[in-house]
């Protein structure tokens, strides 16, 4: 048992600190940040994982324009 949150060994709570982080599954391909099991991520048609969607859009160059009225 767990001096501090008294779950079995290897179940900690996650403010226990005695608790491991939770594993990284991967990496944003714009930034880099880890991307661990407990985020959320984005992922593109192209099966490539981004930690947020401003990520995704700065990956894919992707601009908001307005209509010229011309």
């Amino acid at each position: 048992m767990c001096e501090y949150c008294k779950l079995p060994c290897g179940l900690h709570h996650p403010s226990c600190p005695n608790s491991h982080d939770p594993p990284v599954m991967g990496y944003c391909i714009q930034c880099n940040q880890e991307l661990r099991q407990d985020y959320e991520y984005y992922i593109d048609n192209e099966d490539n994982k981004f930690c947020s969607e401003e990520c995704a859009i700065q990956y894919h160059e992707i601009k908001e324009m307005e209509w010229d009225n011309d």
